[in-house]
């Protein structure tokens, strides 16, 4: 996504992902213009789960970062398994005009209290600072610096994720549904039919599934729980699809 600054305001331009379900990076790098302020990036990406090819990804934010701000949403940067994937981190300390955030939502399990935060050069940093317009509260910050000391819950919560996604893996597998491998804590797969109609025929089944993301309207994102959710989720699936 580029987001231009014009004199009668900001607009955003949106870019469609390519047919992997990607980021589509020549796409956005074929229309950005001098008068691009922002490229945004989510890597993995939601909602369909893909990862980029780190050397792809490091080369376009190298080849844009001096003309434009280049922001990484690096949220589900946890759930990556391939080895020596890099955060764009890696280029904020190599003085590059690029963004990462972060968040305590995802692997953390902290969505309810909403802390997050921003990587970035100080120069960048304090531009930022002076358009704040609330800081964050002293309960969400006690609970992100003990999120950040509980590495048994940090593991704990990569490996139930990773069973939850094979246990959606292997309904989907078994009904021949289309899916993405993802590098989240979700699985987007192709549900043949509209997502509303899923919607309203899994929650007959007692299990309410995400909202829509146009134009996927005939693809689902669903989410890893506990074991117990995922399995009622897959008896479910199952039930409408046979």
């Amino acid at each position: 996504m580029l987001r231009y600054a014009e004199n009668f305001g900001a607009y955003i331009h949106r870019v469609p992902l390519n047919n992997r379900q990607e980021h589509d990076l020549e796409a956005m790098a074929a229309r950005a213009t001098g008068k691009t302020r922002l490229i945004f990036l989510c890597n993995p990406h939601t909602p369909t789960g893909t990862l980029l090819d780190k050397s792809t990804l490091r080369d376009f934010c190298n080849s844009f970062q001096s003309s434009t701000v280049i922001f990484s949403d690096e949220a589900y940067y946890d759930y990556i398994v391939e080895p020596d994937y890099p955060s764009m981190v890696e280029l904020v300390k190599e003085d590059k005009n690029v963004i990462v955030s972060k968040t305590f939502s995802k692997v953390y399990g902290l969505a309810g209290i909403r802390i997050g935060y921003l990587i970035a050069r100080p120069d960048i940093a304090d531009r930022l600072k002076s358009n704040i317009m609330a800081m964050t509260n002293v309960l969400a910050i006690a609970a992100a610096t003990e999120a950040l000391k509980d590495d048994e819950f940090y593991k704990f919560s990569i490996t139930k994720n990773m069973e939850g996604k094979n246990l959606i893996y292997q309904t989907l597998d078994d009904l021949k549904l289309p899916y993405v491998k993802s590098h989240t804590n979700f699985v987007f797969f192709n549900s043949g039919r509209h997502i509303s109609k899923l919607s309203t025929q899994m929650k007959n089944e007692g299990v309410a599934i995400g909202r829509p993301f146009p134009p996927l309207y005939d693809w689902a994102r669903i989410s890893t729980g506990t074991t117990s959710e995922v399995t009622a989720f897959c008896n479910a699936l199952k039930k409408i699809y046979t």
